[in-house]
C-alpha cells in the first residue's frame, strides 16, 4: 500500500473532479478508506496512479461508441509497454521458464495448502478423445467439458455467500479442456526416442505437454513443449480484455467458477476475439496465401492478426515467435514472413498463435483451445476478485437511441 491521501489531491492526480472521484468508489474503480475520525475518506496513492495510467489514452483511436470501463484490479496490468502479472513482469516469467501451473497458481494468489494439492499428470489426458478439431464447435465442446465440472453439493442457502476453493476451480476447468481434442499424439510408449517420459519436462509443463499431445500429430519433444508452455503463459491474462469482462459480470451475479469460464468461452469464441488466430491459422494452412478477405476491424480499421488497441508493439508476440521459431522449417519461415508482411502496423500475438498451431501441424481449432486453456488462468483469478467486490455492481443505464 501506498502512502493514503486526501479526496482533493486523489482528484487533482486523477485529473477529475471531487464529485466524479466519488462515483469512481461506487462503481468499484477505486477503493475508499476511511479517515481516522470516520468521516473522511482517504485514497491509497498507489491504487490512484494505477488508475491515472489506466486512464490515459489508449495508443489507438477508439470508436465513437466505445465504453472504457474502469475496474480497479490487482491481477495485472499493463503499462507503458510492460505487461505484468501480480506485479510481475511478463518477460521475467517467460525468460524463467515458468510453468503455466506456476504462474496460474501466481495469479490466483494460492496459498501453500492449495499449490499443495498439485495437478494431475500429463499422462491423466491421454486417453481417446472425440474428433473436434474444427474452429466452429470447438468452443461448445470446451463448454459442455467445463460445465460438466460443477460439483453436485449445493449451497444450504441462496442467500449466503458461496465458499469457492478457486483454485481447484481452475484446475478443473483447465483439466476438463484438456480432454476435448483431436487425441492425434505420435509421442509413442514413455522411453522411445523424443517422447517426454526421457525428460523431467513432462512433468514440469504438464499441461502444455497434455495440450500437445491432445493436438499435435508430432512428438510432444522439449522445445516443442516449451514453445507451447510459452504461448500459455503470455496469454493466461491480460487486464479486462472482452472476454474477462463478462467473467467478472457473471462473478458478479455470483455465478458458479464453472459458468464464469463458460461465459468467458462464449466471448472468446467471438470473430473479432479468440477466432482472430483461427483466420491467421487456416491461411498459413492454406496452399499459397490467397488474399485475404476478412474486413478491417471497426475502431482501428486494422486486420486480425495485426495492430493492438493497447500497443503500439505487442511485447507477447517476439517473445511467442522466438520460441516458434527454431521449431520452424525454412518453408514454414517463408511463409509466416510473408504473411506478416501483409500489413503496415505490427504483427500481434494472434499471428504468433497461429503460427505456433502451424508449425506444430495442429488442425483448425487448435488455436482456440489452447486461448481458452490459457485464459482460464486469468478468468479464474478475476472472478476471484469480482467476488470479493459488491455484487451486482455492472449495472448500465440506457439512454434514447438516434436514428430509426
Amino acid at each position: 500500500m501506498g502512502d493514503l491521501i486526501g479526496a482533493r489531491e486523489a482528484a487533482s492526480r486523477l485529473r477529475i473532479s471531487v464529485s466524479s472521484l466519488y462515483a469512481y468508489v461506487s462503481r468499484g474503480a477505486l477503493r475508499r478508506i476511511p479517515g481516522p475520525d470516520g468521516r473522511s475518506s482517504l485514497y491509497d496513492a498507489d491504487e490512484v496512479e494505477a488508475l491515472a495510467t489506466r486512464s490515459r489514452p489508449r495508443t489507438k483511436r477508439r470508436a465513437p461508441a466505445s465504453i472504457d470501463l474502469l475496474v480497479a484490479t490487482r491481477v495485472s496490468t499493463v503499462a507503458d509497454g510492460v505487461v505484468r502479472y501480480r506485479g510481475i513482469g511478463l518477460t521475467d516469467l517467460v525468460e524463467g521458464r515458468h510453468s503455466f501451473e506456476a504462474v496460474a497458481e501466481l495469479l490466483w494468489e494460492a496459498t501453500p495448502t492449495e499449490r499443495d494439492a498439485g495437478w494431475a499428470p500429463a499422462s491423466a489426458f491421454r486417453g481417446v478423445a472425440e474428433a473436434h478439431g474444427d474452429a466452429i464447435s470447438i468452443v461448445p465442446h470446451l463448454m459442455d467439458a467445463v460445465v460438466r465440472t460443477r460439483p453436485d453439493a449445493r449451497p444450504e442457502s441462496s442467500a449466503r455467500p458461496l465458499s469457492v476453493d478457486w483454485s481447484a476451480a481452475g484446475r478443473a476447468a483447465i483439466g476438463a479442456m484438456l480432454t476435448v481434442g483431436t487425441a492425434a499424439t505420435a509421442a509413442g510408449p514413455p522411453g522411445s526416442p523424443g517422447s517426454p517420459g526421457r525428460t523431467t519436462v513432462a512433468a514440469r509443463y504438464g499441461v502444455a505437454t497434455a495440450l500437445w499431445r491432445r493436438w499435435s500429430p508430432l512428438v510432444p519433444t522439449p522445445s516443442r513443449v516449451r514453445a507451447l508452455n510459452t504461448a500459455l503463459v503470455l496469454l493466461a491474462e491480460h487486464e479486462l480484455a472482452l472476454s474477462t469482462i463478462a467473467v467478472r459480470v457473471a462473478a458478479s451475479a455470483r455465478a458458479r467458477p464453472e459458468l464464469c469460464v463458460a461465459a468467458g468461452l462464449a466471448t472468446l469464441g467471438g470473430d473479432l476475439h479468440g477466432r482472430a488466430s483461427v483466420t491467421l491459422h487456416e491461411r498459413l494452412r492454406a496452399p499459397g496465401l490467397a488474399p485475404r478477405d476478412d474486413p478491417p476491424r471497426a475502431d482501428d480499421g486494422m486486420r486480425a492478426g495485426f495492430g493492438h488497441v493497447i500497443h503500439r508493439t505487442d511485447p507477447r508476440t517476439s517473445m511467442l515467435l522466438d520460441a516458434v521459431w527454431p521449431l520452424a522449417t525454412a518453408a514454414d519461415r517463408r511463409r509466416i514472413a510473408a504473411l506478416a508482411r501483409e500489413e503496415v502496423a505490427a504483427a500481434n500475438v494472434d499471428l504468433a498463435l497461429a503460427a505456433l498451431a502451424f508449425v506444430a501441424r495442429m488442425p483448425p481449432g487448435a488455436t482456440l483451445a489452447i486461448f481458452a486453456v490459457a485464459r482460464t488462468a486469468g478468468w479464474i483469478a478475476h472472478a476471484r476478485e469480482e467476488y470479493g467486490e459488491r455484487p451486482l455492481r455492472f449495472r448500465g443505464h440506457a439512454t434514447p437511441a438516434s436514428g430509426r
